[in-house]
This record gives C-alpha cells, structure tokens and sequence, in this order.
C-alpha cells in the first residue's frame, strides 16, 4: 500500500465521495444521511485546504484502498481525531492495522507535536472497535449522541 496526500482534484474529490456514500460507510458514520455531490465537493475542498487536517489516500498499484485524516483544534494541539474508511474490495482482508499504521506514520513526519489520536466509534461498529481495541487505543468513553427533529 501506499499513501499520498489528497490533492485537490476533481478524480481524489470522486473517489472520497463514491467511498463516503458506500451504505456501509453511511451506517457507521454519526451522521447517516447519503450526501449531495454538491455538498461532498465544497466539503471536500475545504478539508483539503485546511491546515489543521492531514488528508491522505491509500492505493494498492493503481486501486483506491481508501482514505484517512487527521484533525486537530490548532497547531498548538496535542491530539487529534482520526477518520478513515475503506473501500468495499479491500474490506474483510485484515489490511485495517496496516491502514491506519501507515496513516500515523505520515501523520508523525507532518505534525510533531501530536502525542495523542482519538478515535471516535460508534457502539455498534463492532469491527471498528475491535481494530481500536486491539491497536492498543485506549477506551476513554462511551458516546452517544442525540439528534432531535424540530420539524415534528
């Protein structure tokens, strides 16, 4: 595998938004909803712009394996929060360890100064938990978040 970081093109905009509306992308991200092309591509261009996140794609040869980033407050931060997925083929083929061992790798020669990442998983994304789990990431706390329909 091999890592790049995400450039801000029309063909690296268009593999992050086919992967972020995978239906098993969707179900265990926190928020659910299938999004707009159009929204994908001005969220897009700002995280990739932004200098308090680390974007990188993955390939295998020519293959999109798939994405991950790392976010920080400021460049005075010691922590960020990691986000990743992966593409459906290379699901399933226990490449996750190296996935993300591989983004940290990029995210220690970038920032310096991170001592801690943070993964944020949901209760019931069972094999994310256990990646985390078996990474040595340490549980700090359990989250559930709420969402409340105005419009009811």
């Amino acid at each position: 595998m091999t890592i790049r970081k995400a450039f801000n093109s029309k063909d690296d905009c268009d593999f992050v938004f086919t992967l972020s509306n995978d239906p098993i992308v969707r179900r265990n991200s926190f928020n659910q909803e299938i999004i707009s092309y159009e929204s994908h591509c001005k969220w897009y261009k700002s995280t990739v712009e932004d200098e308090n996140t680390l974007f990188f794609l993955v390939f295998e040869s020519d293959s999109f394996v798939g994405q991950i980033r790392f976010k920080r407050n400021d460049i005075y931060s010691e922590e960020c929060v990691i986000s990743l997925s992966i593409s459906e083929s290379f699901r399933g083929k226990h490449i996750s360890e190296d996935f993300i061992r591989l983004g940290i790798c990029e995210l220690q020669n970038n920032w310096k100064n991170i001592k801690f990442i943070i993964a944020e998983v949901k209760d019931d994304n069972i094999a994310s938990n256990k990646l985390f789990s078996n990474m040595e990431f340490e549980l700090v706390s359990t989250v559930n978040t709420y969402k409340f329909n105005t419009k009811l």
